[in-house]
């Protein structure tokens, strides 16, 4: 269950990224700096996520592996 939740998370937090890696271009061509750095703070924050979902749901594959091998 707990990887599934991981995974869970990891899909909520790709279509931030993917916005906040589109907002961040237009932004700036556009020349509207206002909430700039709350779009690069969202985005940071999703890519944390995502890395620390898939870094954790490879942890728990491993220690699943490591349990099923006794």
């Amino acid at each position: 269950m707990r990887a599934g939740v991981y995974q869970l998370f990891e899909i909520v937090a790709w279509p931030a990224l993917a916005w906040c890696m589109l907002e961040l271009p237009l932004r700036a061509v556009s020349g509207v700096s206002t909430g700039i750095m709350a779009t690069a703070v969202t985005g940071g924050c999703a890519l944390g996520t995502v890395v620390a979902c898939r870094w954790r749901g490879h942890a728990l594959a491993a220690a699943e592996a490591n349990v099923s091998s006794r």
